[in-house]
């Protein structure tokens, strides 16, 4: 799954970008691999806006495209 397939209110983490320019540009927002963040917008065919650290950032759609995630632990519900 690309951070371009994340549902908003969901938290992820991300696994892997897919190429060096890829992950220059994703450090640069601060979303490395291991990073943890929040969707609070997935615009079709616009930017994913993730939250991270108390800061929105809007991944343009091309590099949400080369940035795998994974559901995070936060966003899985609790069984007890």
């Amino acid at each position: 799954m690309t951070l371009a397939d994340a549902t908003e209110g969901n938290t992820f983490r991300i696994k892997a970008t897919d190429g060096d320019d890829v992950t220059v540009q994703a450090q640069r927002f601060g979303i490395a691999a291991g990073a943890v963040v929040n969707i609070e917008k997935n615009i079709p065919g616009g930017p994913v806006i993730v939250s991270r650290n108390q800061m929105e950032l809007a991944v343009g759609r091309q590099l949400a495209l080369k940035i795998e995630i994974e559901l995070s632990a936060a966003s899985q519900p609790v069984e007890g």
